[in-house]
C-alpha cells in the first residue's frame, strides 16, 4: 500500500511572527532590575507619539 501525503500549500505569511505580548526586550531601572518591554508598550508609546506628532514646517526659499 503506497499513500501519498497531500500537504496543504503554504501561505506567504505562515512564517511570519505572530503579535503577542511577550517581551521584544527589556529596560534597566536604576536599581539595576531589567523590565520586560512588550508590544503593548510599544503600542501605547507609538499612540502616545502620534497625539503629540506636529507636522513639519515648510521652509520657503528666499
Amino acid at each position: 500500500m503506497n499513500r501519498q501525503v497531500q500537504q496543504k500549500p503554504r501561505s506567504l505569511t505562515d512564517n511570519l511572527p505572530r503579535p503577542s505580548l511577550q517581551a521584544r526586550g527589556f529596560l534597566v531601572d536604576e536599581q539595576g532590575r531589567e523590565i520586560a518591554i512588550t508590544e503593548r508598550m510599544i503600542q501605547q508609546a507609538c499612540q502616545e507619539l502620534e497625539r503629540h506628532w506636529v507636522a513639519p514646517r515648510s521652509l520657503k526659499a528666499g
